[in-house]
């Protein structure tokens, strides 16, 4: 049956009797055709998966693929479409979200079920909501604990505390796989480092008219015309520093989070993930033998 649909894809794309479009000529036509068809009064809002299979099996697309495709397409979550905040140094510092995704084996509740296990226990998270097939947690209430967890005191860094929130969803492509995809966003955190360069930058420069005030008052007009612009060149160079650092310190820990993501995507790519029994869970286990 399988082998049947694929001659049958094949033949749809190589039939001499009508002409014949590169696999680039298809995606141009195929994304124009559906632009055109959304502007129509009579377009409908909705194709069901049924009628999609069927028009993907008609231009050749593998089902596989196409099941993915969807699967993905019903994991997007709503931080990937928010808007983020603007501003050149927001966008100067990073990307405020950021996403990773993976087919796994496993159901979805199944891959839910680890995944509640995982994140409170392994990444110091919390439970933020709960749907069927999503799940998104935030940092504990902990200010104080959350920086030092960052930081790796205790043995272990906990690089998802700074964020705003994590979320997970689970989508079934067959009976057997799901695709799992986890969005972060971290526009508080940004917004935070935007602010401290900010106050930064307007602290140095009142520091600078500070200092050049007196300087221009009551330096001979040599030495002024010195000191004021070594004065600014200093003053800049630090302000720039500065904002290099914090713009490293946001994009590493950006990066750590992203990292993080992908190695929770491993653990369950192995089929892993099970976390660690707390020391009173171990005592209790041993007391109950």
């Amino acid at each position: 049956m399988h082998s049947r649909r694929k001659s049958r894809a094949r033949s749809v794309a190589t039939d001499p009797a009508e002409p014949a479009l590169p696999r680039a000529a298809l995606e141009r036509v195929l994304a124009r055709a559906t632009e055109l068809q959304s502007r129509s009064s009579d377009a409908p809002d909705v194709v069901s998966e049924s009628r999609l299979m069927e028009i993907a099996r008609e231009v050749g697309i593998d089902p596989a693929s196409l099941r993915q495709a969807m699967a993905e397409e019903r994991a997007r979550s709503p931080i990937g479409d928010a808007r983020e905040d603007t501003g050149f140094v927001l966008e100067a510092l990073g990307p405020g979200t950021l996403d990773a995704q993976r087919v796994v084996l496993g159901t979805p509740a199944l891959v839910m079920a680890k995944l509640e296990a995982w994140m409170p226990e392994m990444e110091s998270l919390t439970v933020k909501r709960r749907t069927a097939d999503r799940i998104s947690w935030e940092p504990r209430h902990d200010k104080f604990g959350n920086f030092f967890r960052s930081l790796g005191m205790g043995g272990r860094r906990f690089d998802l505390v700074r964020l705003d929130q994590v979320v997970a969803s689970v989508t079934a492509i067959d009976a057997d796989r799901s695709l799992v995809r986890f969005d972060m966003d971290a526009f508080k955190v940004r917004r935070a480092q935007r602010t401290l360069a900010i106050a930064v930058a307007a602290i140095l420069g009142v520091v600078g008219v500070g200092l050049s005030i007196p300087i221009a008052l009551f330096a001979a007009g040599s030495a002024a015309s010195v000191a004021i612009p070594v004065l600014a060149v200093s003053l800049v160079g630090m302000t720039y520093a500065i904002w290099r650092a914090v713009r490293h310190g946001y994009r590493e820990l950006i990066a750590r989070a992203h990292l993080r993501l992908e190695q929770t995507l491993d653990e369950l790519d192995r089929g892993g993930m099970q976390p660690p029994r707390s020391l009173v869970r171990q005592m209790t286990a041993a007391l109950l033998r």
